[in-house]
C-alpha cells in the first residue's frame, strides 16, 4: 500500500436528517470543523478514499453505518449521477461528480495529481448520509 494523504477539507455538506438537525440546533459546527479524507494513491493518477472522520463504520443498534456522498457542489462542477442512485433520488446527494479532469466518487478520486484533487475538493462538499434511510 502506498502513503496514505490526510487532506483537511474546507467544506462540509449535511445529508442525512440527523446530521441536518444538527445544523439546525447549532451543533454541527464542531463536527464539520477539522473534517477530513485520507487518500491513498493505488496507481497513477488513481486516489482511493481509505479513511474519514465524517462517517460512521461499524453500526450498533443506536447508530448505523453511514456513508459518504458529496452533499453541494459549485456552478464549475457536473453531477454525473444526476438521479441515477438511492442517494440522488431520495436526497439529492451525489455519488459521482466531475470538475475539469477530475473525476470524484465517495471511494475513489481519478486526478492527474495530488494538487489538482485539491482543487477539485475546493468545489465540493462532502457529507454523511445513512442508507438506511432509504
Amino acid at each position: 500500500m502506498s502513503n496514505v494523504i490526510r487532506i483537511f477539507l474546507s467544506h462540509r455538506g449535511f445529508g442525512s436528517l440527523g446530521n441536518s438537525v444538527e445544523f439546525l440546533v447549532g451543533e454541527a459546527s464542531s463536527l464539520w470543523l477539522g473534517n477530513w479524507i485520507e487518500v491513498s494513491e493505488r496507481e497513477s493518477g488513481y486516489f482511493e478514499i481509505v479513511g474519514n472522520n465524517m462517517t460512521e463504520k461499524n453500526g450498533d443498534w443506536i447508530v448505523d453505518s453511514t456513508a459518504l456522498g458529496f452533499g453541494e457542489w459549485d456552478s464549475e462542477v457536473v453531477d454525473l449521477d444526476a438521479g441515477n442512485s438511492d442517494e440522488s433520488q431520495c436526497f439529492g446527494i451525489s455519488s459521482h461528480l466531475w470538475w475539469n479532469d477530475v473525476d470524484l466518487t465517495p471511494e475513489y478520486i481519478r486526478a492527474p495529481n495530488l494538487q489538482r484533487l485539491r482543487e477539485a475538493l475546493e468545489h465540493v462538499a462532502f457529507c454523511a448520509w445513512c442508507p438506511g434511510d432509504i
